[in-house]
């Protein structure tokens, strides 16, 4: 019987000796198996890395400071006057596309750091956000505007989903502290986000639940439990860009912005831009040529992209100016229609974000 119940034991200590040793060469394979993945991806990623193309021309095009926007002089002195200054305001900007709305917010940010009073410190962030590729989870998983919490039930077996511990998650508001977080299609924002939004803009912080944190668990590190108990800072200033009327942006929306509008561009102003760009891209222009791209370019990207494809034109045929017949070609092939906004002295007749007096 003895003889019996020791083979036993040493049947099965061999069975429990093998299953362990074949999990130990097993994870052994696995975590090689990982490194050579994780060596080969840090090997492509920092490839990648080392491929740089040159600058695009519209980049090089884009305003460096908020006096060189075109044709917003007084969208710009209202804009000065809610962000510079001791006491910055919130903002809505009205405008049709492609009038400077984000290259404006961007740089008033940068004078409002150097106006006097300001509490703007020097590095305050500038956060962009678009609406309309801004969605959320309504289980909370994610919400890229408001911030969110990564329950252990999602982690996975990491180092905090093993103990139960939620993750909270900045959102853009909260990247944004401190700072200006821009929203550019602010009117596509769900119900739900505005809403939210918001009660941020109340309480200038961001409030998170969830159902695993408890105060009393000493495995929770301190600064979630001050994030749960505290909130996550989220002190910012708001300049939401739409392209639509006032009266489809929501009431609660607009009762805390300054309202700013954006114009459509003259042809006068078109004028101005190109003779702008046509210096920074190194661009000679032959007679007619700037006037063409004038009345066929809706606002300053239509004419920055023109004058793109006539300086690689150029540089490809080797030759010293871009003429008319070549604006021509391009207005032709990328299919712009002429402009029939203007009369004859080159004045805007119909401005539809104009604020009604």
């Amino acid at each position: 019987m003895n003889t019996f119940m020791t083979i036993t034991q040493f049947f099965f200590t061999v069975v429990i000796g093998l299953y362990f040793l074949t999990k130990l060469v097993g994870g052994r394979r696995e975590t090689s198996g990982m490194s050579d993945d994780a060596k080969r991806e840090a090997e492509q990623i920092n490839m990648m890395r080392r491929i740089s193309l040159t600058e695009p021309l519209t980049e090089r095009a884009r305003p460096s400071d908020i006096s060189e926007i075109i044709g917003q002089e007084d969208g710009i002195r209202a804009l000065k006057a809610a962000l510079c200054g001791s006491n910055p305001q919130h903002v809505i900007i009205y405008g049709p596309p492609g009038v400077g709305k984000t290259a404006a917010a961007r740089l008033a940010l940068e004078a409002a750091k150097e106006s006097d009073g300001t509490p703007f410190l020097k590095n305050a962030p500038f956060i962009e956000a678009d609406a309309t590729t801004m969605r959320y989870d309504e289980r909370s998983i994610a919400d890229p505007l408001i911030g969110s919490v990564h329950d252990p039930i999602y982690q996975g077996a990491g180092e905090y989903g093993a103990k139960g511990v939620p993750q909270p998650k900045a959102g853009a508001v909260s990247k944004a502290h401190g700072g200006v977080l821009f929203i550019d299609e602010i009117g596509e924002l769900q119900n739900v986000q505005i809403n939210k939004l918001l009660k941020v803009l109340e309480d200038r912080k961001v409030m998170l639940e969830s159902a695993y944190y408890s105060s009393s668990n000493k495995s929770i590190p301190t600064y979630i439990h001050d994030i749960f108990q505290n909130g996550m800072p989220a002190d910012f200033r708001l300049i939401g860009a739409t392209t639509r009327r006032p009266d489809e942006i929501p009431p609660a929306v607009r009762s805390r912005c300054v309202e700013i509008y954006f114009n459509p561009l003259t042809r006068a102003d078109i004028l101005t831009i190109i003779e702008n760009a046509r210096r920074r891209f190194g661009i000679n222009l032959g007679d007619g040529t700037a006037r063409l791209i004038s009345e066929y370019a809706q606002n300053g990207r239509d004419a920055v992209k023109i004058l793109q494809t006539l300086t690689n034109i150029v540089s490809l045929d080797n030759r010293a100016s871009a003429s008319a017949e070549d604006a021509q070609w391009v207005i032709k092939s990328g299919r712009y229609k002429r402009r029939n906004d203007f009369s004859d002295n080159g004045q805007i007749v119909n401005v539809s974000f104009m604020k009604p007096r």
